[in-house]
């Protein structure tokens, strides 16, 4: 076990990487075969160059990916283990890096991240995800233990349980601080009873959770946050479906519905509950809040119905789970020239990160054969290409 080969891709040479995981993995290579895509990796990790990804047994190969743009060169190799250890995304990231991030998370073995508020957004879209911010050493033991469990073949659900609820005590400790301190306003109070809700909810504890999230709303309304109605509150409706009050959580989403988009939404609910469709009222609801996995697992065994279908496809997307979205729809069922566009578009990437890309770059070749614009998808692999080649470079005179 110990000869397979883990395979850093970081995020911008080997120095690069956070102090933190960079420890931790150079503790890591003094027992195991460690190699990293950079040109200033130290012994005893083996440097790697692109053009040598392909001498690598992935098969027996484990990937530890650190950048969203390695996405269309980690995945299509097919690595017997593939962990996304990204950093958190910055206050405006780039779509493009947007996108590339929730493909690589969908298409991962293993997510671990340093930042929260992604941790609590990926745990809404899939399993074996892991935080690990460095303010909580038990937390980051749970997250280090998992990648060296699914490294060596095994599963971590049991530690995803441990630490969720870890987090969920560790946080309500926190509170309890900041509850007594001079100005909780300052300190995040707020946030944390949010954060502290959501944990509630993902172990399965709905009417703790619930209880959190009307203080927590209440406690933003007295600071005069903007948006609570619809940031905050809305959660409510999850949280009443997992109590199993579907009216309840129908009228909850209304009350916070604003915009032409939304109202539509409202009304559709309200449509398809007095129709008998409560698969589709629960899975929307939980899509509306965020929680594609639960949307995801309410829609699957009736998508052959084609409103059930259709909003799976959609849900796939948001998931970045594209294969699966392009095996329930066809292209010839997107009505519009731009839907068709889109849906090559779609096509592309996902070919692209199958490995096909000669077949990708015809895909984005054809969606922007009437349309300039659309030639998007081109550019974007021209410029993931570059960054790619960027993030190899590091800091030789750091070794």
């Amino acid at each position: 076990m110990a000869a397979e080969p883990i395979v850093v891709f970081p995020s911008g040479g080997w120095h690069g990487i956070p102090p933190g995981q960079r420890s931790w993995l150079e503790e890591f290579a003094r027992k195991r075969r460690l190699l990293a895509v950079a040109d200033d990796a130290p012994a005893p990790i083996e440097q790697l160059s692109l053009e040598q990804l392909s001498s690598v047994e992935w098969t027996s190969a484990s990937a530890i990916v650190m950048h969203p743009a390695w996405v269309h060169i980690a995945v299509p190799l097919k690595p017997r283990c593939l962990i996304a250890m990204l950093p958190p995304p910055e206050q405006a990231e780039e779509a493009l890096w947007t996108k590339c991030r929730t493909w690589l998370c969908a298409y991962a073995t293993l997510v671990v991240t340093g930042s929260e508020a992604f941790y609590l957004e990926q745990s809404f879209r899939r399993g074996s995800v892991f935080l690990m911010d460095g303010l909580d050493e038990t937390s980051d033991l749970f997250a280090r233990q998992a990648a060296e469990w699914h490294i060596d073949g095994f599963e971590s659900d049991t530690l995803i349980r441990l630490q969720q609820r870890h987090r969920a005590n560790w946080r309500n400790e926190l509170l309890q601080k900041q509850e007594h301190a001079a100005d909780a306003a300052a300190n995040g109070y707020a946030d944390g009873l949010f954060y502290h809700s959501v944990y509630r909810y993902l172990i399965g504890e709905a009417e703790y959770s619930r209880k959190l999230l009307l203080i927590s709303f209440e406690q933003m309304l007295l600071e005069g946050r903007g948006n609570t109605l619809q940031n905050v509150y809305r959660f409510l409706s999850a949280i009443e479906l997992e109590l199993g009050h579907l009216q309840d959580a129908v009228r909850t989403y209304g009350y916070t519905a604003g915009g032409d988009a939304e109202w539509r939404y409202a009304e559709q609910l309200t449509k398809w509950l007095a129709g008998g469709k409560r698969e589709l009222v629960k899975a929307q609801l939980y899509r509306l809040n965020d929680d594609y996995r639960k949307a995801a697992a309410l829609l699957e065994p009736v998508a052959d119905d084609p409103e059930a279908r259709t909003l799976l496809i959609e849900i796939y997307i948001q998931m970045g789970r594209l294969h699966s979205a392009l095996t329930l729809g066809e292209a010839e069922h997107r009505q519009s020239a731009g839907d068709r566009r889109q849906w090559q578009h779609l096509q592309g990437t996902a070919l692209l990160l199958e490995g096909k890309r000669h077949e990708a770059i015809h895909c984005f070749l054809s969606a922007g054969e009437n349309r300039q614009e659309d030639l998007n998808g081109m550019i974007e692999l021209a410029v993931m290409d570059e960054v790619a080649r960027e993030l190899t470079r590091g800091n030789k005179e750091a070794n």
